[in-house]
């Protein structure tokens, strides 16, 4: 189950997902601060050929990864596993 929000930034619509993953090992208020960089400052790397825009944030030894569809402009925040 994924929970959605759909959000009005910067005079844009988009939709917002955080995986299960990442809903288990960050609080809200690391979610909500790492979002909020990420529309900010923007993304640290962007994928030229698909235009996928992403970030990595580490908040101790855990690492969240934000990125968005360029299409679609869908934002997912995710916890990757091995």
């Amino acid at each position: 189950m994924y929970l959605e929000q759909r959000l009005v930034t910067e005079r844009r619509a988009m939709s917002l997902v955080v995986q299960p993953s990442a809903r288990e090992m960050f609080t809200p208020s690391e979610l909500s601060a790492a979002f909020q960089e990420f529309i900010e400052r923007g993304p640290q790397y962007l994928e030229a050929e698909t235009g996928i825009r992403a970030s990595a944030y580490r908040f101790g030894k855990r690492v969240l990864l934000v990125y968005e569809e360029s299409e679609t402009g869908l934002v997912v925040l995710m916890h990757p596993t091995s």
